[in-house]
């Protein structure tokens, strides 16, 4: 088996849709067509800012394999789109999707909030991460393929890295640890908590 896939996925429904068009579609259509359907979509979940930064959402899926992103079951989903998901699409503040492999995985379960840093981090960054407060467990993420859409120039302008760091924590990022510590200071965070965790029908 081949390396594992991670999708990322930053959203914004911005000021050309609702806040209520735009959850409705996303957890009663969107995630499902992937968590319902393609097996190797092992996880997934949506994530609310609580840094007070925009954009404001983010999804995340753990992938079985970097492989199964060029499974045709995959790729169809976006050239068999509902009208509504193209209506909707086309209005939203930012979609930015990055398609990852996993390089470094520390291990650990999963919790409820969690810390994305972007940058170009290595084995001793993820492993530097474990004396932050409240740690449970650090992914390095290589970004290999990158899509930007959107209303808002400000959001579709943004140079997208080429890795992220997946840093998951039982409580807030410590704004002491962001600011002084290095090598955390070093790059840009964004600090989100679970808003959904999807069940992965498919695995039944």
């Amino acid at each position: 088996m081949g390396a594992p896939g991670f999708l990322a996925v930053f959203s914004d429904p911005g000021n050309k849709s609702t806040l209520e068009e735009f959850q409705d579609w996303y957890d009663n259509e969107h995630v499902p067509l992937r968590l319902d359907h393609l097996p190797y979509f092992l996880t997934g979940a949506r994530y609310s800012a609580i840094d007070d930064k925009l954009p404001g959402w983010l999804a995340m899926y753990e992938i079985e394999e970097v492989e199964s992103f060029q499974d045709p079951s995959y790729a169809v989903l976006r050239e068999t789109r509902s009208e509504r998901e193209k209506d909707l699409i086309a209005r939203l503040g930012v979609l930015d999707r990055r398609t990852a492999e996993v390089v470094v995985d520390t291990g650990g379960q999963l919790e409820k909030s969690t810390g994305l840093k972007v940058g170009n981090p290595s084995q001793s960054f993820a492993e530097d991460t474990r004396r932050v407060g409240g740690w449970v467990r650090t992914r390095v993420l290589k970004v290999f393929d990158k899509g930007v859409t959107g209303t808002n120039e400000e959001w579709t302008s943004i140079e997208v890295p080429d890795y992220l760091a997946v840093i998951e924590l039982t409580s807030k990022f410590p704004e002491d640890t962001i600011v002084t510590e290095a090598p955390l200071a070093l790059h840009d965070p964004r600090q989100w908590s679970l808003y959904k965790a999807f069940p992965a029908l498919s695995q039944a």
